[in-house]
């Protein structure tokens, strides 16, 4: 992989997590905000609050795991040139 590439990957890979992080916003938001005018309780508590806080943990971990298979790619950052000079 030459070097224009890596830096290319790593700012793809960027890219994908600042989108991941807005997607678990708004998912956030409407597990939270959105699911809270219904009277649903689970256990004494609101579904509001399981959705909201686990709801958004187990999303953060599918869309991680996603990432890592979909966008992320294993590479050595080491320059080929500096490899070969060694």
């Amino acid at each position: 992989m030459k070097l224009k590439e890596k830096y290319w990957q790593i700012k793809k890979e960027a890219g994908a997590c600042v989108a991941a992080l807005l997607v678990l916003i708004v998912f956030w938001a409407i597990a939270g905000f959105g699911v809270s005018h219904l009277n649903i309780t689970v256990c004494h508590t609101p579904l509001w609050a399981i959705t909201g806080c686990i709801g958004t943990w187990i999303f953060s971990i599918i869309m991680v795991v996603w990432m890592v298979k979909k966008v992320f790619k294993d590479f050595d950052l080491e320059d080929e040139d500096e490899k070969h000079e060694r």
